[in-house]
């Protein structure tokens, strides 16, 4: 499966790489997000609890952040598995500067199997960008919260 986007951000790029790197933020707003730990050097491990449909199940995993390119880009590397399935994916992800703000161009590549698989390739990529969207839609609030504050 292959998703690809492209989200807009009011904040600088400094602000929104710093939100996508921020352990608390990615466990606020990874969706079904239950744990997120530090394990190693841009190594996390990972478990969330998820439904995709009428499979519905929980996953641990580890994500790995590799290529990285501090404010411009770097490599989402992701791992998981569980009762429904498993799961992996590689997403690139670039930031760009632009005039009130900030762009996040991602394009992920995906492998899923077992029963989650069983859903279709078009549920699941409605799904996943539905969920993708979510996720960027809630690191500009944590981001925006997190300014604010400090």
């Amino acid at each position: 499966m292959e998703l690809k986007g492209k989200t807009e951000f009011k904040q600088p790029v400094e602000v929104i790489w710093k939100a996508l790197h921020d352990p608390e933020i990615l466990k606020e707003v990874i969706p079904g997000c239950q744990q997120l730990e530090l394990v190693g050097e841009n190594e996390y491990q990972v478990s969330m609890k998820l439904g995709v449909a009428a499979v519905k199940g929980e996953y641990i995993g580890k994500v790995r952040l590799e290529e990285i390119e501090k404010f411009h880009y770097y490599i989402f590397n992701a791992e998981g598995s569980g009762s429904p399935g498993h799961v992996t994916a590689k997403m690139d992800c670039k930031l760009s500067p632009v005039e009130n703000g900030c762009v996040l161009e991602w394009d992920c590549k995906a492998d899923v199997g077992g029963m989650i698989a069983s859903v279709g390739s078009r549920v699941l990529s409605g799904i996943a960008k539905f969920l993708a969207g979510k996720f960027f839609k809630d690191v500009m609030k944590e981001s925006i919260k997190k300014t604010v504050i400090n």
